[in-house]
């Protein structure tokens, strides 16, 4: 989950970042401020084995090391992750994750982390890792794609200036029923998207598709990049759901603050591009005018009772607190993505979700029905 725009006046902001309720038990905090600067956007991240399996713990060590390298690109560390996303093929991989991260941060610098289980591209990896960190780099004015000379594979990285960004919810378009048709018109749709927003493909600084069936992602990755022609193409994260689609791709781009007549300009904006209907429980793109972000850990509840209304009440509640903590509310929540396992727990959260939003400031979203949260038997996760 990601807000923006602070509350409270009398906040002072600083260069490093300020991390809200860490905890060295898990190597996490539940969410991390960052008050401006350029931020790096990794793609999905994983070691494969490629002659021999490779123990689990080994193989989490791998990609660790395997994100470094690519951080290390756009001049940035482990040390400079703000948000980490991981991947678990299976829910016993989720404790390593956590082991790691114990082992490798230390009291308050912890970063914001979230969960899912999903079978990854390459079926011989157990997990998968992309982050956002800050950049050393200065100087930084527009959207850099980093360059490894791999122009048939999309970037580890790129880099987003301080500035605007939108947020672009998950949109879909099933073309004729396959998956390469479905990625084409689904990327097309965007493209119409980007063009509202005055921006083009290279400003995009990520892509994240939910797609079905995994064993196919080599197709979208080909179609992906095909869209960008000669251009790098930017990091791509990919999650297999279970739907009736067999693709959504939702978007993170670089935008010019908006100058509206009277001056001032919100600090985020909900907007619903032309065609398409508004929702009051997300909206089609957040663009966020201000540099102070709030990166929130994937939240589970700890309620008795998993799959029941309080357990999402719940995690609203502790995200309500997050935000607080870091100056902001719901009211400018940015980007949210819910993972659910279970379809009532998914019945729930469609039902609840109207009792915490503004219906005229719900934030970017998309919400996947997965095989796994990465932490049973809870069957929801927030984003």
């Amino acid at each position: 989950m990601l807000a923006a725009r602070w509350l409270c006046a009398t906040l002072v902001w600083t260069s490093d970042p300020v991390f809200l309720e860490p905890n060295p038990q898990t190597g996490q905090s539940l969410a991390v401020r960052v008050d401006g600067g350029a931020l790096v956007h990794t793609g999905q991240i994983w070691s494969a084995a490629a002659d021999a399996p490779v123990p689990p713990a080994e193989q989490v060590v791998q990609t660790f090391s395997k994100l470094r390298d690519a951080l290390k690109t756009a001049d940035a560390d482990l040390s400079d992750i703000v948000k980490l996303n991981v991947y678990v093929s299976h829910s016993s991989i989720t404790k390593l994750v956590e082991q790691e991260l114990i082992a490798r941060y230390r009291t308050p610098s912890l970063p914001a982390v979230s969960f899912v289980q999903t079978r990854l591209p390459d079926p011989t990896a157990m997990v998968a890792l992309d982050a956002v960190a800050r950049t050393r780099r200065a100087g930084v004015s527009s959207v850099t794609v980093i360059d490894v000379g791999q122009k048939d594979e999309p970037s580890p990285a790129a880099i987003l200036p301080e500035g605007g960004v939108a947020y672009i919810s998950g949109q879909a378009e099933r073309g004729d029923g396959s998956l390469a048709d479905a990625t084409r018109q689904t990327l097309a749709s965007l493209w119409k998207t980007l063009a509202f927003l005055g921006r083009e493909p290279q400003h995009i600084v990520q892509l994240k598709a939910f797609l079905t069936p995994m064993t196919e992602s080599a197709t979208v990755l080909e179609e992906i990049r095909r869209a960008f022609g000669d251009r790098n193409c930017p990091p791509v994260v990919l999650v297999e759901w279970e739907s009736s689609l067999p693709i959504e791709i939702e978007l993170i781009v670089a935008t010019e603050t908006a100058k509206p007549a009277s001056g001032v300009a919100e600090a985020v904006e909900y907007l619903t591009p032309p065609g398409m209907t508004a929702s009051p429980v997300y909206c089609r793109v957040a663009r966020v005018n201000v540099p102070q972000r709030i990166y929130v850990s994937g939240l589970f509840g700890n309620n008795p009772a998993p799959n029941s209304s309080a357990e999402v009440r719940e995690m609203f509640a502790i995200l309500q607190r997050a935000l607080a903590d870091g100056g902001s509310d719901l009211r400018h929540l940015a980007k949210a993505t819910y993972y659910v396992s279970d379809q009532k727990v998914s019945q729930l959260l469609n039902e609840l979700r109207p009792q915490f939003y503004d219906p005229q400031r719900p934030p970017a979203a998309s919400k996947a029905q997965v095989v796994g949260t990465g932490k049973p038997p809870r069957t929801i996760t927030l984003d």
